[in-house]
């Protein structure tokens, strides 16, 4: 009983902070980073269950934390930044890859700052996050009682 309550209970949790970050999401040229969003349980007894809410994206992290200043990101032709170049601000053939380079050389020079959208989704959701975990409580409550 716990247990398949707390699974559901986590499925529940995984699921309002999944749809808060979608929210928050960056669309970008590609929608490689919204698309990439899920949640998942895992485990087979209360010891081993965890619930996670992530994204396998390259870029997830950077547009989490930021970026420091270093190398190059990846700039050229079918890059993710050469899309954004084309259909975020436009930028027509031959000249979308050298503005492409300027904006890479300027994120290797500058870094760049995060956007903490799953903080932010996580502090959206908390609310909802504390109604489902109070209601665990009562469902284990009721159904071990009778």
């Amino acid at each position: 009983i716990v247990f398949s309550e707390t699974e559901s209970a986590l499925e529940d949790i995984g699921r309002i902070v999944e749809r808060a970050w979608l929210r928050r999401a960056p669309v970008g040229a590609t929608g490689v980073l919204r698309g990439s969003i899920v949640s998942e349980v895992s485990g087979n007894s209360l010891d081993t269950l965890r619930g996670r809410v992530f994204s396998d994206s390259p870029h997830a992290q950077a547009v989490e934390f930021g970026r420091r200043p270093g190398k190059l990101p990846p700039w050229s032709e079918g890059s993710p930044l050469h899309k954004w170049v084309e259909q975020k601000l436009g930028v027509p053939g031959e000249r979308s890859l050298s503005v492409s380079f300027l904006i890479a050389r300027a994120i290797a020079r500058r870094g760049t700052s995060g956007q903490g959208i799953f903080t932010k989704a996580l502090n959206d959701s908390q609310g909802a996050i504390d109604e489902r975990v109070v209601l665990l409580g009562a469902r284990i409550t009721e159904r071990l009682s009778g």
